[in-house]
């Protein structure tokens, strides 16, 4: 066996793609009559695997006090053998944990997915890169009768998630420390966010969600402003919703296509 074939070997045993009784680990490695190579080679599967839930402990901290320690344990391992690490860092384990949540629901607590979609936005949202803020003095970067041409560059750091129960109220339960209340039907929508280095989000109205993605989308004012056309007063929601991305820093630049 070459190196390069040992080397793959030991990398599918130990991120699980070989099982641990593939014939190959005893040409493979070596071992001894009180620890035999598979017994080694096991070691470091489960090493492996226990950082990775591990990471997914810290990105979902909520999630995992919620579940207790033993819990949380058994549902990493089986995320982690369905979804094994497609990333050089480590903390992007947890990509897909809402999606592998909404796939096998806890029947008591069908809200855990959307839990675990706040936190992952919320992580996101930390590492996401530094943007600018600016005001809404740079409307007039439009010229006299163009800001409805205008097209907004929103914070790197913002996320806009769906939920489709009040996991919101269940996260700020649990990170006080309190007992969270049964699941609330939604849906509602949310935005996290960082400022510095702290991260907040909250519930926005599904219309001012749908605005924001019309915004990141790279629409012009006008589509982001027809978000609001069923509410009573369309254009002082409009205005309002605007005057908030400016005054929390979401909007990082204003621009207008010059062809406009």
């Amino acid at each position: 066996m070459t190196l390069a074939e040992t080397q793959e070997l030991f990398h599918g045993l130990v991120t699980g793609e070989l099982p641990l009784d593939a014939p190959a680990i005893e040409r493979g490695f070596l071992g001894t009559d009180e620890l035999p190579a598979t017994d080694r080679v096991a070691i470091y599967r489960n090493m492996y695997i226990g950082r990775l839930v591990d990471a997914l402990r810290e990105t979902f901290p909520n999630l995992a006090r919620f579940l207790g320690e033993d819990r949380f344990g058994r549902l990493g391992e089986s995320y982690v053998s369905e979804h094994p690490s497609e990333h050089h860092d480590v903390a992007r384990i947890g990509r897909r944990l809402a999606e592998f949540l909404r796939e096998y629901p806890d029947p008591d607590r069908p809200d855990l997915a959307d839990l675990a979609d706040i936190e992952w936005a919320r992580n996101e949202a930390f590492f996401a890169p530094d943007s600018p803020a600016v005001g809404p003095d740079t409307l007039a970067v439009a010229g006299p009768g163009k800001v409805a041409l205008a097209r907004l560059r929103l914070s790197d750091s913002l996320r806009v998630v769906g939920l489709e129960w009040n996991a919101a109220s269940f996260w700020r339960r649990m990170e006080s420390g309190e007992l969270p209340d049964p699941p609330v039907p939604g849906p509602i929508a949310l935005a996290a966010w960082r400022r510095g280095f702290e991260v907040f989000h909250c519930t926005v109205p599904m219309e001012e969600a749908t605005a924001l993605r019309t915004a990141m989308d790279g629409e012009a004012m006008d589509s982001i402003c027809a978000a609001f056309a069923d509410r009573p007063d369309p254009a002082a929601d409009a205005h309002a919703a605007l005057a908030s991305w400016f005054n929390e820093g979401w909007i990082a630049a204003v621009s207008v296509d010059p062809a406009a």
